[in-house]
């Protein structure tokens, strides 16, 4: 089942749980497909492989997570249901050595956060927002001192929050507010010169788990989302103009998927309840298909390789996936030792993928995290 917020439901965490088969050996050789066309997952190159490395010190899921310019992963937030008491909502946040493969605690956040964003300002400070339930403050992390400080906060409360560093060093926010899923959609702009929000021209309609992607002009494709249903609905923001225009609708609709910008400057949409991948060509505004994936997926990650290819991870199956944008094809990457949802994956400066707690069937919050190497 997919847990999201929807209108009607109150306060609802969206930790994205999705049903179906938990396939951690799915080996099977499908036959190559066209560019475009790769139809499920071939067997994975021999040298691809997933190893255990320290457990976090708290395990959590829907939290956020960065690369630091020191090489070291900050992991932030999220929500622990088996936590013994009633405080489950985290605000702690720990760092991870990848040179020593080690776990330490630093700075609390001022307030609980799940669901929220962190953004990796050009300071080296990081800008974490919102929280479900829903809040509209904002916290600064500053990796020399490990404290977190209060920064300015948004005009409206959000959870489920998106958010994009523009080329201008502000922060573009969008989604994650309840209000009339009929009305339009209220985005906002942070300036880290100031640490004041202002509003930015609102969104054609209200979302819940869309995706942003800055595009190589600076533009932002705004794609999918819900509130009442999922949306395939499009758009493109513009910094300069301050303006949303329409762009092609998706070949399906989708909440809680993926946006991944490739060398080529396609972008690949991946999950979102759907087993059907897709690209974005922001030179025409046309989608189209990108092939099948093994499995449906939803509040997963998919992280762009040194290689151009595309790793997708967790979101109801323990298996992982890779996309080659030069061939089109889906192959499988291995196993994890846990199937994941609302965890994060944190490419190292190594080429390696750090995969980080999560969510796992029986209400469980993982402590786990696992290393991919290419």
């Amino acid at each position: 089942m997919r847990l999201v917020a929807r209108a009607g439901c109150g306060i609802v965490l969206s930790l994205a749980l999705t049903t179906g088969c938990i396939d951690g050996n799915f080996l099977g050789v499908v036959p190559p497909a066209a560019p475009g066309g790769g139809s499920g997952s071939e067997t994975p190159p021999a040298h691809q492989t997933w190893r255990s490395t320290a457990p976090l010190n708290t395990a959590r899921t829907g939290h956020a997570a960065a690369l630091l310019p020191s090489g070291q992963v900050i992991v932030a937030g999220g929500y622990n249901p088996n936590a013994p008491d009633l405080s489950r909502s985290l605000s702690s946040s720990e760092l991870y050595d990848p040179a020593t493969g080690t776990w330490t605690s630093t700075g609390s956040m001022n307030e609980p956060r799940v669901t929220h964003a962190a953004v990796l300002l050009p300071t080296g400070k990081l800008l974490s927002m919102g929280h479900g339930p829903f809040s509209n403050t904002a916290d600064l992390y500053d990796a020399t001192t490990g404290v977190w400080t209060p920064t300015g906060s948004m005009h409206f409360q959000r959870q489920n929050v998106q958010a994009v560093l523009l080329p201008s060093s502000q922060v573009l926010v969008v989604g994650g507010v309840a209000n009339n899923p009929n009305g339009p959609g209220f985005a906002e702009l942070y300036d880290p010169a100031t640490g004041i929000w202002s509003r930015a021209r609102d969104t054609s309609r209200l979302l819940m788990q869309p995706a942003l992607t800055l595009l190589p002009s600076g533009k932002v494709l705004l794609s999918g989302g819900g509130y009442s249903g999922d949306y395939a609905d499009a758009e493109v923001y513009d910094p300069s103009t301050d303006t949303w225009t329409p762009t092609g609708s998706m070949l399906t609709p989708r909440a809680g998927h993926t946006a991944t910008l490739l060398p080529s400057g396609q972008v690949l949409v991946v999950g979102g309840g759907s087993a059907q991948a897709e690209l974005y060509d922001p030179a025409s505004g046309v989608w189209t298909s990108a092939g099948s994936l093994a499995h449906s997926r939803s509040s997963h990650t998919a992280t762009l390789l040194p290689s151009g290819q595309v790793l997708v991870v967790g979101g109801g199956s323990a298996q992982a996936e890779l996309y080659d944008p030069a061939s089109g094809v889906w192959t499988s990457a291995g196993s994890l030792a846990h199937s994941r949802s609302s965890h994060t994956a944190t490419l190292l400066p190594s080429g390696e993928v750090l995969v980080a707690g999560g969510y796992e069937g029986n209400n469980e919050s993982l402590d786990t995290v696992e290393i991919y190497t290419p």
